[in-house]
């Protein structure tokens, strides 16, 4: 029959019969396995129940005082010619340049305010502020100065006190 010994016959496995499992064993693996589960979180809940109920001294944080004063300039000689050229202090207008966050801004007095009463009311001031663009400074801050001077129809040439 085996003539040729070349050939493989190929090998037959045996069956493998599973053990029969015992449910009552399972179950009690498994409830041994939930109580270390429970006792190891009970552990660690009880941990950070006791750091979170610690009352701890209060600490005494020494207060920093930022010096804004190099953030927040006057306007220079050509800004604030500019800022003349539309608004007279004397009229109470005041404006002031943030260097860090390029922003210009107007503060308008509130006897010249055309805000809202309750804007007033809530604010008690009138800022006009713009972000500038940093390519033309002197630029965006004309077209801000004409735009708030007309926006209050407000002329320069017409003394108000």
């Amino acid at each position: 029959m085996n003539e040729n010994k070349d050939e493989v016959t190929p090998k037959k496995t045996p069956k493998v019969i599973p053990k029969a499992t015992n449910i009552k064993s399972l179950e009690k693996d498994f409830k041994e396995f939930k109580d270390e589960v429970k006792e190891q979180n009970d552990k660690v809940l009880g941990l950070l129940e006791k750091v979170i109920n610690k009352d701890p001294e209060p600490s005494v944080i020494p207060e920093i005082k930022e010096d804004t004063t190099p953030d927040i300039s006057d306007l220079n000689e050509k800004q604030d010619s500019i800022f003349k050229h539309y608004f007279d202090p004397i009229d109470g207008f005041k404006a002031w340049y943030d260097v860090n966050n390029n922003i210009f801004t107007i503060e308008v007095p509130m006897d010249l305010s055309n805000t809202t009463p309750a804007y007033q009311t809530l604010y008690k001031q009138d800022l006009r502020s713009k972000k500038v663009d940093q390519n033309n400074i002197l630029g965006s801050m004309k077209a801000w100065c004409e735009l708030v001077a007309s926006n209050l129809k407000y002329e320069r040439r017409i003394r108000l006190k």
